[in-house]
């Protein structure tokens, strides 16, 4: 129903493995975390920084009886912070002068208390928003479970589809916009990665300039200088890079072959349901359009040539296809940013990106514009 394996799941993921950034040094005295913890079903805790990488093991305690723990380390940055509550986990930001007091009930993580971190209100809130929009997108999954185990019919997936992008796009919209509101804060940069990979290039490059002299020695404020660096060369406005790969038929095809036409290349794979279940909608627009200079330049992660021609015929897709069949390994990831899956960029008879990830009725209404 949404853009799952990276879109979804890697979105998921950030819950636990932020990219965030900070900086300043500080001695080192040390932080403590400490505070309660009521109806833990296991006394032992530990904090973990979330880094680039992944987690990193600071400390650990156990519980006493009464729920009270205590935790202490040395960091040499302002970091982000995860302690794991149940399935739930509760994201701090804390540096070697940091004292903070957590109080959470295990089962109901969401609503913890934390004082003695302006930073880690200011992360909270952010969490919060960003729960609400969780929420009610879990509403739109239980509203059309139904269609679990089968391609919903294309009126229905319409449907989702405008519900789902409204969401999306209004959560989105208000993140960004509390992001900006922080003031000598690493809290935006736990933001840029929330948003990944519906964050605006726009936005990441706005972060990049208002925070990044603040805190230019952090390593996650240093990546995402760099990151800013890559996605420009993908940004609406740049020159498409060249894909240049191999049909089912074993032929060389580039991308810059189609030069003169509006393009839609289209990154999808045969194991994609959200691919599958938009490319009705991708045929839909290419029928239409393809006799007013319109093609669509299709270029699967598969890593497996039976299922990818199987999906081709079956999904009647009778456009340009292309396939280096490595899967997330493909060149094509890095040199497109891709993230997750199905994934969209619309360039113009210059090459140049005009848009992305357009589907459905979007992607019909902007064809709709350009293609008078």
């Amino acid at each position: 129903m949404t853009k799952i394996k990276a879109n979804y799941s890697w979105f998921l993921l950030l819950f636990i493995f932020l990219v965030s950034c900070s900086v300043q040094e500080a001695e080192h005295t040390g932080f403590v975390v400490k505070g309660k913890i009521q109806n833990l079903e296991n006394n032992k805790i530990s904090i973990q920084e979330i880094t680039p990488k992944g987690l990193l093991f600071l400390d650990s305690a156990t519980v006493a009886p009464d729920g009270s723990f205590e935790m202490k380390g040395n960091v040499s940055e302002r970091i982000f912070c995860v302690i794991q509550v149940k399935d739930d986990a509760i994201v701090l930001v804390l540096d070697s002068l940091t004292e903070i007091i957590v109080n959470v009930d295990a089962n109901n993580p969401q609503n913890y208390t934390v004082t003695g971190s302006n930073e880690s209100e200011k992360l909270k809130n952010l969490l919060l928003l960003n729960s609400k929009y969780m929420d009610n997108v879990k509403a739109l999954e239980a509203k059309y479970s139904i269609y679990q185990d089968e391609v919903p019919p294309l009126a229905v997936q319409e449907k989702i589809r405008l519900e789902y992008d409204s969401l999306m796009s209004a959560r989105k919209s208000d993140i960004q916009q509390l992001a900006l509101q922080f003031d000598n804060s690493i809290v935006p940069y736990f933001a840029t990665n929330y948003l990944l990979p519906d964050a605006s290039f726009e936005f990441l490059k706005e972060i990049d300039n208002k925070y990044y002299s603040e805190f230019a020695k952090s390593k996650y404020a240093i990546e995402l200088h760099k990151r800013i660096d890559i996605l420009a060369k993908t940004a609406i406005g740049s020159v498409a890079p060249d894909i240049v790969l191999q049909d089912p038929f074993g032929k060389t095809t580039s991308l810059s072959g189609l030069r003169g036409k509006v393009v839609l290349i289209d990154f999808w794979a045969s194991w994609c349901k959200p691919c599958r279940e938009e490319n009705p909608n991708v045929v839909k627009a290419y029928n239409k359009f393809k006799g007013r200079g319109f093609e669509v330049f299709g270029v699967s992660l598969d890593d497996n040539r039976d299922a990818w021609i199987k999906a081709i015929n079956d999904d009647k897709l009778l456009w340009t296809q292309v396939s280096d069949l490595m899967k997330w390994n493909s060149s094509v990831v890095s040199l497109y940013n891709i993230e997750g899956i199905p994934f969209t960029v619309l360039i113009d008879g210059e090459g140049k990106i005009i848009a992305k990830n357009l589907r459905g009725k979007a992607l019909d209404d902007k064809l709709t514009e350009i293609l008078k």
